[in-house]
C-alpha cells in the first residue's frame, strides 16, 4: 500500500474508532408525583390532552377560528422560519465530519523559465480526522438544538389554540355582559318611568327620583367601558389571526359551551414528553451537554487532525497549463497537518468553564420548567373544579335576586317598602347576573388552560 493511502486509512479508522470527549447525554433524575394535586378520582394514562384540539372545542365557529389562526399567525410562521434557519445550521455542523474538495491555484516565482513564474492547478482535499470528537459533538449539539426549535413551534401552535379560544370565550363572554347591561338598563329605565308617573300623581317623591336616576346612570356608565373591552378582544383575536384590527363574525346566540364532568388528565410523568416546551428546555439541555465536549476537545492538544491532499499540474509556462499541452507536469501530493494548541493564555479554561455554566443554566431551567409545568396543571384542576360550585351558588343568588325584585316592585307599587328597597333589589340581580357570565367563563377558560397545561393542542 502506497504510503498516501495508508495514511488515509489509518486516519478514517481513527475517526470511525476514536472515542468524544466530554459528558454523555443523560436525562436528569427529577421527583415525580403520583398524581395531580387537584384530582378527584384516581388516574390511569388516558388525557384529554392526547384529543386533536376539533374534537376537544367542538363549536364551528370556534374551530374555523383556530384554523385561520394556524394558517396565518405570525408568530407560528416566524417559528417554522426559526425551524429552516436551524435545520441549515444542523447541516453545516453535520458537513464538518466530511471532506471538503476545492479548486485552488497558486504561482511562485521561478527565475529561468520562461515566464520567470512557475504556475499550479489543482484540486485540494482537506479532512479533518475527528480523533476526540470536536465535530461529532459540534453535530450532536446542532441536532438537539434543531429538536429544541421544532419543540418551540409546537409550543407556539399549543399556545396558540389556547390563546384563540381563551379570546373567543371573553369575547362571548363579553357579549354576554353586555347584553345583561342592555337588559339591565332597560329594566331600570322603566321604573323611573314608574317613579316619574307616582311623583305627577303625588305618591312619589323628587328623592326617589333621584335615586332612580342616578342608579340608571350609574348603569349606563358601564356600557361604554364594556363595549371598549369588547372592541379591545375582537383586535386581540385579530392579530391572532393574523390580520388587521376589525370586527369577528359570530353568532348572536347567548354564551354557551358543555364542560364534561369527568375530565381524564392522566399521569404526571407523561409531561416530560408531551409538552413541546418541556421537550424544548430537554433538547436544549441535550445541546448544552454536547457542547461541554465540543468545549473540552478544543482545549487539548493533538485534537484536531487533518489531511491535506493536492492533486493537479504544474507547469513553468501559464498558457501550458491552461492548453493541457507539454511541458505541463502532473502533480500530487499529501500530508497530514495537526492543529496542537500549545498557549491559550486561558482561552481554553474559559470556554469549557463556560460551557459547564450553561450546562448548569440548561439543567436548572428545565428543572423549573417541569415544577411550573406541575402547578399550571394543578392550578388548571382547581379552577375547573371550584368554579362548578361557584356557578351553582351564583345560579341561587341570581334566581333569588330575580324573585325579591319581582317582590319588591310590588310592595313598593302598594306603598309598603320605600323605592330603596326596589333599588337594593335591582343592584343585587344586575352583580349576581354579571358574576354568573364572568364565573361561567372562568370554568371554560381553566378548562383550555387544563388542555394547554397538558400539552394539548398539537401535533408532530
Amino acid at each position: 500500500m502506497r504510503r498516501p493511502a495508508r495514511v488515509l486509512a489509518v486516519a478514517v479508522a481513527l475517526a470511525i474508532g476514536g472515542c468524544a470527549i466530554g459528558p454523555d447525554y443523560e436525562r436528569p433524575q427529577l421527583p415525580t408525583p403520583v398524581e395531580y394535586r387537584g384530582v378527584l378520582s384516581p388516574q390511569d394514562a388516558t388525557s384529554f390532552a392526547d384529543l386533536p384540539w376539533t374534537e376537544v372545542f367542538n363549536d364551528p365557529q370556534l374551530r374555523a377560528v383556530i384554523e385561520t389562526a394556524l394558517a396565518n399567525n405570525l408568530d407560528l410562521k416566524i417559528a417554522a422560519a426559526r425551524v429552516e434557519e436551524f435545520r441549515g445550521r444542523a447541516r453545516v455542523a453535520r458537513s464538518y465530519l466530511g471532506p471538503n474538495i476545492a479548486l485552488g491555484g497558486n504561482t511562485v516565482p521561478a527565475p529561468g523559465t520562461p515566464d520567470d513564474s512557475s504556475y499550479s492547478l489543482g484540486l485540494t482535499l482537506n479532512w479533518e480526522i475527528d480523533l476526540f470528537g470536536r465535530l461529532r459533538r459540534a453535530n450532536e449539539a446542532a441536532r438537539a438544538q434543531l429538536l429544541a426549535t421544532e419543540d418551540f413551534q409546537y409550543g407556539v401552535v399549543n399556545a396558540l389554540v389556547a390563546d384563540v379560544a381563551t379570546t373567543w370565550f371573553r369575547l362571548r363572554e363579553i357579549d354576554e355582559e353586555i347584553a345583561i347591561i342592555e337588559r339591565t338598563i332597560a329594566s331600570q329605565s322603566a321604573s323611573l318611568e314608574l317613579v316619574r308617573s307616582l311623583k305627577r300623581n303625588g305618591v312619589a317623591s323628587a328623592t326617589e327620583e333621584m335615586q332612580a336616576l342616578s342608579q340608571l346612570a350609574g348603569t349606563r356608565s358601564q356600557l361604554p367601558q364594556a363595549e371598549l373591552t369588547r372592541v379591545q378582544t375582537e383586535n386581540l383575536l385579530r392579530l391572532l389571526l393574523g390580520s388587521e384590527p376589525g370586527p369577528v363574525a359570530r353568532s348572536p346566540q347567548p354564551f354557551g359551551f358543555a364542560i364534561p364532568e369527568d375530565i381524564p388528565v392522566g399521569l404526571p410523568a407523561q409531561l416530560l414528553a408531551r409538552r413541546p416546551d418541556l421537550r424544548q428546555l430537554e433538547n436544549e439541555l441535550h445541546a448544552a451537554t454536547a457542547n461541554v465536549g465540543v468545549a473540552e476537545a478544543n482545549r487539548f492538544p493533538y485534537l484536531s487532525i487533518g489531511l491535506t491532499s493536492f492533486f493537479g499540474l504544474i507547469s513553468p509556462e501559464l498558457g501550458s497549463l491552461l492548453d493541457g499541452k507539454d511541458p505541463a507536469q502532473d502533480l500530487f501530493s499529501v500530508g497530514p497537518f495537526v492543529s496542537m494548541p500549545i498557549y491559550q493564555s486561558g482561552y481554553g479554561t474559559g470556554t469549557v468553564e463556560v460551557a459547564q455554566a450553561q450546562l448548569k443554566q440548561s439543567e436548572l431551567a428545565y428543572r423549573r420548567g417541569v415544577l411550573q409545568a406541575y402547578r399550571e396543571t394543578a392550578d388548571a384542576l382547581v379552577v375547573t373544579d371550584k368554579t362548578r360550585g361557584i356557578i351553582a351558588e351564583t345560579v341561587i343568588r341570581r334566581d333569588a335576586a330575580l324573585r325579591l325584585l319581582d317582590l319588591q316592585k310590588r310592595r313598593y307599587k302598594a306603598g309598603v317598602v320605600s323605592y330603596l328597597e326596589v333599588l337594593d333589589a335591582e343592584r343585587q340581580l344586575f352583580a349576581a347576573e354579571i358574576e354568573l357570565a364572568q364565573s361561567q367563563v372562568a370554568r371554560v377558560v381553566g378548562y383550555v388552560d387544563l388542555y394547554r397545561a397538558l400539552g394539548g393542542g398539537w401535533t408532530p
